[in-house]
């Protein structure tokens, strides 16, 4: 029994590790939208059966990430526009939920990280900004979205946790998972005025949550999801959910 245990606990740590790798690979752009997964090509990459493969396409599926089509593998889900704006108003709620808690709860630290995030998001931007006319290469391009998409998380990972609401950070993990990252650097790229404006809307939102003003930075907040939301859904919209 203590044996089977042990076995069933490493069939789930190998079906956890497929799982992590294949979201990253999703939700960052490396498999893109509309690709297939098939079982036997995952097992041959990951060394391992098809049991823990197919354990972790099934939970893809059911967060809405892949498509399950029997005998054929699993496709990967784009979002339609209105998928989007559903999710976004969603994200919106919770996200100004977790800025009016962490106006009342942030302490120094997290509050020095949120500004350190905003400097990150502003000197990519910068970066960015100045380089269009440079012939920025390739690799130093993703250097500046890398180092925006990182800073912008830190932002939101870091007012979440200020709200100090176990509950509220899973909901938004959970939420935060079903929409591609990648999705966010097609639609800014050459779009220097919307990420000068979302490089204000966080400092507008650091000022509020350092005000210890819950109202004003659930507002903030919430606004700025929206509104990040409706770019997005755009941007599908004109150039269809296969992205």
């Amino acid at each position: 029994m203590v044996e089977q245990h042990a076995a069933d606990g490493a069939a789930t740590s190998v079906g956890e590790h497929i799982l992590d790798a294949l979201h990253r690979k999703i939700i960052n752009g490396d498999v893109p939208v509309g690709a297939w997964l098939r079982h036997d090509a995952l097992a041959e990459e990951f060394g391992v059966s098809r049991t823990p493969v197919r354990e972790a396409l099934r939970v893809l599926h059911a967060q809405g990430v892949v498509e399950i089509v029997p005998h054929r593998g699993a496709r990967v889900n784009g979002h339609s526009a209105t998928d989007i704006r559903q999710l976004s108003a969603v994200r919106a709620e919770l996200l100004g939920l977790a800025a009016d808690s962490a106006a009342a709860h942030i302490d120094d630290a997290q509050l020095d990280r949120l500004g350190r995030a905003v400097q990150g998001m502003q000197s990519a931007w910068q970066a960015y900004d100045s380089a269009r006319s440079g012939g920025t290469d390739e690799s130093e391009r993703q250097a500046m979205a890398a180092r925006w998409i990182s800073s912008n998380a830190e932002f939101h990972a870091t007012v979440v946790e200020a709200a100090g609401n176990p509950q509220l950070t899973l909901t938004i993990a959970e939420l935060q998972r079903r929409l591609p990252h990648n999705i966010y650097n097609r639609a800014y790229a050459g779009n220097s005025r919307m990420l000068r404006k979302i490089v204000a809307e966080h400092t507008e939102i650091r000022q509020a949550i350092a005000g210890n003003d819950p109202k004003r930075a659930r507002r903030l907040m919430a606004a700025h999801v929206r509104s990040t939301g409706e770019t997005l859904a755009r941007w599908v919209e004109n150039h269809g959910a296969g992205y």
